[in-house]
């Protein structure tokens, strides 16, 4: 497994790129998840940082996009040319994983026709995703078609029957924690399609995750905690994940303002997983 760290945390700073990339260096992560308004608003400065940094620099292991692809109105070619173009940022950055989010439409607002045809956009998004090398995955969210175990399992499903190799499931720890269940459990039960992970933690259920708050400048974060210390016992997942081959990121998703120090312990407490000597190897 990579640790690795969001630039999202970073949404209200002024630090370059080059800066953002030392900060996660200095506090121990094997890699950055790049905010998609990171690279919209600072690509030129992104590029020339990778292209002159390619041997000594930690990776971009994962791009954090938005698409909605529940939304049925919007014309084939708009929607594939947005694709295309997020999936050839990953390729001209080196970037293995997008992230996307399903849309804007709840599992319990889509009927059968809904999710046959978000499906069936999967299947020409794979056939892109194929051909630029490029993992692409969901992530289990309020609010999304993703956002109960059910509408998962069929996701999950789906993964298997449609046989694709390149979408898969991004695990939002604290988020399948959101649906009742024990993460633990759904871990296991979904790994099949696990192709990334994020970590996040608070001390009770809590609307500060929802992106009114998260994107606002006068966001509240109190109820959030580091990863030792919520409600969720983070360290038996991601032993799960690790005895059974994950090899891909973990994103550490933080919110709140962001401290070396404190993601210095957060790394110290996830150096407990113990991992394969293979891939500590690599």
């Amino acid at each position: 497994m990579k640790w690795t760290m969001t630039t999202v945390s970073f949404r209200y700073h002024l630090h370059s790129f080059a800066d953002l990339m030392k900060f996660a260096a200095d506090a121990g992560f094997q890699g950055i998840e790049l905010w998609e308004p990171h690279w919209i608003r600072h690509s030129e400065a992104i590029l020339a940082y990778v292209q002159a940094h390619k041997r000594d620099a930690i990776p971009i292991r994962v791009l954090s996009g938005y698409q909605d692809l529940t939304d049925l109105t919007q014309p084939v070619q708009q929607w594939q040319q947005q694709l295309r173009h997020k999936l050839e940022v990953c390729q001209q950055l080196n970037i293995p994983v997008l992230r996307l989010f399903t849309g804007q439409m709840s599992s319990a607002e889509a009927n059968d026709d809904v999710w046959r045809a978000w499906l069936d956009r999967l299947d020409t998004l794979e056939l892109m995703a194929r051909d630029r090398q490029v993992q692409v995955v969901f992530e289990t969210h309020p609010g999304t078609l993703l956002d109960q175990p059910d509408a998962v399992d069929r996701f999950v499903k789906a993964v298997t029957t449609r046989r694709w190799q390149q979408i898969g499931l991004n695990f939002d720890v604290y988020h399948v924690w959101e649906f009742g269940v024990d993460p633990l459990d759904y871990m296991q039960r979904w790994f099949s399609a696990v192709k990334h992970i994020h970590l996040k933690n608070a001390s009770k259920r809590t609307s500060q995750f929802i992106f009114g708050n998260v994107y606002h400048p006068a966001g509240n974060y109190s109820d959030l905690t580091e990863l030792q210390q919520g409600q969720i016992d983070i360290l038996p997942i991601m032993q799960y994940a690790s005895d059974s081959g994950y090899h891909g990121a973990v994103t550490l998703e933080w919110f709140g303002l962001p401290s070396c120090e404190q993601y210095q312990r957060e790394l110290a407490y996830l150096g407990q997983v113990q991992l394969p000597v293979k891939q500590v190897l690599l």
